[in-house]
């Protein structure tokens, strides 16, 4: 059977969600933010409504 999954920040969030959820979902940590607003340029756009612009952390990379 299909588990949902649930990911959070820091592993100990992970275990107190995982108590309320109960078995059938998987909570996992990612141990930190994966993406976050660019640190090198303004993180909205100011021409569309003011979306964020997220950047995936370089350690948090799958390739």
């Amino acid at each position: 059977m299909a588990k949902n999954l649930v990911i959070v920040e820091s592993p100990a969030k992970a275990k107190t969600i995982e108590k309320f959820l109960g078995s059938d979902y998987q909570v996992e940590s990612s141990y930190g933010h994966i993406a976050d607003l660019p640190s090198k340029e303004i993180g909205v756009d100011v021409e569309h409504d003011f979306k964020p612009k997220y950047e995936v952390s370089a350690d948090k990379k799958l390739w």
